[in-house]
């Protein structure tokens, strides 16, 4: 990799800021940055502008970063984008992501926040499968341990497994639960028994749209439960955060506090994933 050349550290004699920083470095974030999700190259104009600097300066930096592999100019339209450099290293980061290391620590946060048992799961080949449990003491919640598979259509985190992944996964799940096969751990209700595929696609399309699915005793009776999904930096699900608790504790209206809480949690973490709206 060729070094930024001296350009980047005119401003300001040393480059340093009160604060102990480098604001040559903090400029060069801001240009990179005003590249990110763009589709097409920028005009020096449209990148000076997205960085909220004058042109001449930004045109000073963009060589460096060109030079450097950071960025590059297109050779037909002049204008610039993230360079090879820029995205080898926007995929190692990718690669180092994990979503248990990156969702842990939110799972202690909700359930002291909130006060209810909070889970992760992901998506094995048993179904939706809870990897990780931040526990209270609530009775109802003791079965809970990594391991757990849940079903897909009487269990809030099955529901967003349903509504995000391809049918493809999901679907011979979904037949045998329309089927009325049991699943470990619930009690039978005949709920899913009397859905139809109509039911079936209706209910994912409601989690869709609020990017959360509750449940309030589906899968057994007495236990409430909000879930919502985890993205990655291409927009696919990873994991499901779920909080859990007892009926007439756990409020779950999806304009309650609980599923704000939730909601603005699972963002953090997808986020951290690469993932943006």
């Amino acid at each position: 990799m060729r070094p930024l050349d001296a350009t980047m550290s005119e401003d300001n004699g040393s480059g340093e800021d009160e604060a102990g920083g480098v604001q040559s470095v903090d400029t060069t974030v801001r240009l990179l940055s005003a590249l990110v999700d763009v589709g097409t190259p920028l005009s020096l104009k449209a990148v000076a502008e997205r960085a909220e600097m004058q042109p001449p300066k930004a045109h000073r930096y963009l060589v460096s970063l060109c030079r450097s592999g950071l960025a590059e100019r297109d050779a037909i339209t002049g204008g610039y984008r993230l360079g090879p450099l820029a995205v080898r290293m926007g995929l190692a980061a990718i690669r180092h992501l994990n979503v248990v290391r990156e969702a842990g620590p939110t799972l202690a946060s909700l359930r002291d926040e909130l006060g209810f048992t909070a889970g992760l799961a992901v998506w094995g080949a048993a179904g939706p499968t809870f990897v990780r449990f931040e526990e209270t003491n609530d009775a109802l919640i003791i079965s809970g341990r990594p391991g757990s598979v849940m079903p897909i259509l009487t269990s809030s985190t099955g529901r967003v497994f349903g509504a995000y992944l391809a049918r493809s996964l999901t679907g011979a799940f979904i037949e045998r639960e329309l089927a009325g096969a049991p699943h470990p751990g619930a009690t039978p209700t005949g709920a899913t028994q009397r859905m139809s595929m109509q039911d079936v696609e209706a209910l994912f399309e409601d989690v869709r749209q609020h990017r959360m699915a509750r449940v309030q005793g589906d899968l057994n009776p007495g236990l409430h439960g909000l879930s919502a999904p985890l993205f990655d930096h291409a927009g696919a699900i990873v994991g499901v955060i779920t909080v859990m608790g007892s009926a007439g504790l756990i409020d779950t209206r999806r304009e309650g506090r609980n599923a704000s809480v939730l909601a603005a949690r699972a963002e953090e973490v997808s986020r951290r994933m690469g993932w943006g709206p």
